[in-house]
């Protein structure tokens, strides 16, 4: 049965398979998230825009993370918006940048953020494009 399932909707990975990108189970990612700011005056909220405002480069959003102890939780949906728009490497970018982040964390934060790291990059290869390469296209030599 799980032969003519595959045979049918196309084996695990194949490109142009009718899966959703990204998975659905993480498809509800906020517009919008807040970081507390230190000031002078008091602690301000900063709006982070994670909708189709998103920068695409994330060195100045890892940055205000980092100095402002962003929550693991934080670093997570900031990852997630970006694979949710397609930028897989701007999304191990980020959590890479987490990780060293975390690098002194609970066990269960850099747990998470590995787990993370490694859904991207299946995610990564599952998209990747597929090539068939057979002997009869290879030419082989013997002196």
């Amino acid at each position: 049965m799980a032969t003519a399932h595959a045979r049918t909707h196309g084996a695990n990975g194949l490109n142009g398979s009718s899966e959703a990108f990204p998975p659905p189970r993480f498809s509800k990612v906020p517009p919008l998230v807040n970081v507390a700011v230190a000031e002078a005056d008091g602690p301000i909220d900063v709006e982070i825009a994670l909708d189709d405002e998103i920068q695409d480069d994330p060195t100045e959003l890892c940055t205000l993370l980092e100095n402002e102890h962003g929550l693991k939780s934080t670093w997570m949906t900031v990852a997630i918006a970006y694979a949710k728009h397609k930028k897989l490497d701007v999304a191990i970018e980020v959590l890479t940048k987490s990780n060293t982040v975390f690098t002194r964390g609970r066990a269960e934060d850099r747990l998470s953020i590995l787990n993370g790291l490694c859904w991207l990059y299946l995610l990564k290869c599952r998209e990747a494009p597929r090539m068939t390469i057979g002997m009869r296209d290879r030419t082989i030599r013997v002196k």
